[in-house]
C-alpha cells in the first residue's frame, strides 16, 4: 500500500494532474466530521484485492511467454516474401504468441511470410491446369511453392506445439479478464468525486493499480480520465470547497 504522502507525490508527478493543480487554491484543512463516500471506499477494497489478482496473473504471463519463446521456432527464411515470391502466393505479417506485431533486430520494414494456407491456396489453382498446358515459368512457380508448403506446415506445428507446452493462451486470456475486470472498477471510481484526503489515496491507490496491471490501455486512460479527476479531487478536498 502506498502512503497518503506518496499518493499525493505521484499524482502531482503527471503532467496532467500538474497542470490542474497548478491553479490558485486556498489550502485549508478539512473539517473532522466528514467521512468518505461508502461507494468508493467499497470500490478502493475491491480494486486493492484485483491488483493482487493482476499481479499474480501478470508474472505468471511472463513466465508462460518466456517459455514460448524458449519453445518457439524461428520463422524460416525460405517463408519470407521475396521479389519472386511476392506474385505467386498472399502474405501476412510475422506476429508473435499474441498477435502483436514482430520487429526483428536488422528487419525493417516489419518482415513478411508466406503461411501454409495461402501456399494452398495458390496451388489449388495450378491444380486444376492441365501439366501440358503449363509453360516453364509456370511450372517453376508451381514446383517452388510446393517446396514451400511442407516447410510452411513444419513451422506452424512447431509453433502450435509452442503454444501447447507454454501455455501461454490461458496465461494472457487470464491476465486480460482481470485488468478488463481492474479497468472496470478504475472507471466507476473515476466518477466518484473523493470527500477526504483518505478517497484521494484510494484514489491513487487505484491509479497505482491500473497503470502497473500490465492492460495496454492502462497508461493513456490514467493520463486522460483518472489523472485530472484526481487533482480536482486534491484541490476540492484541500480547498474545503465544493468544488475544484
Amino acid at each position: 500500500m502506498i502512503t497518503r504522502r506518496l499518493a499525493l507525490f505521484r499524482i502531482a508527478a503527471s503532467s496532467a494532474v500538474a497542470a490542474t493543480a497548478a491553479a490558485p487554491v486556498v489550502m485549508t484543512v478539512v473539517q473532522a466530521k466528514t467521512t468518505e463516500a461508502p461507494e468508493l471506499v467499497r470500490l478502493g477494497r475491491k480494486i486493492k484485492k484485483l491488483d493482487a489478482i493482476c499481479q499474480h496473473r501478470k508474472e505468471a504471463k511472463a513466465l508462460a511467454l518466456a517459455a514460448y519463446e524458449t519453445a518457439a521456432p524461428v520463422l524460416p527464411n525460405d517463408l519470407l516474401v521475396t521479389a519472386y515470391s511476392r506474385d505467386l502466393a498472399e502474405s501476412e505479417r510475422e506476429t508473435d504468441c499474441d498477435g502483436a506485431n514482430v520487429y526483428p533486430i536488422g528487419h525493417a520494414p516489419q518482415r513478411r511470410y508466406h503461411p501454409s494456407y495461402y501456399l494452398r491456396d495458390a496451388l489449388d489453382d495450378w491444380a486444376g491446369m492441365d501439366e501440358n498446358d503449363l509453360d516453364e515459368a509456370e511450372r517453376e512457380a508451381r514446383d517452388y511453392l510446393s517446396r514451400l508448403l511442407p516447410i510452411a506446415e513444419a513451422y506452424e506445428r512447431s509453433c502450435k506445439d509452442a503454444l501447447a507446452i507454454s501455455g501461454i493462451r490461458k496465461a494472457s486470456g487470464s491476465h486480460f479478464k482481470a485488468t478488463e475486470a481492474l479497468g472496470r472498477l478504475c472507471q466507476r471510481l473515476a466518477e466518484i468525486p473523493a470527500l477526504t484526503t483518505e478517497g484521494i489515496t484510494i484514489k491513487a491507490e487505484a491509479y497505482d493499480a491500473w497503470k502497473r496491471s500490465g492492460c495496454e490501455r492502462a497508461e493513456q486512460f490514467g493520463a486522460l480520465v483518472m489523472g485530472p479527476g484526481l487533482a480536482a479531487d486534491i484541490c476540492r478536498v484541500l480547498s474545503g470547497s465544493d468544488e475544484a
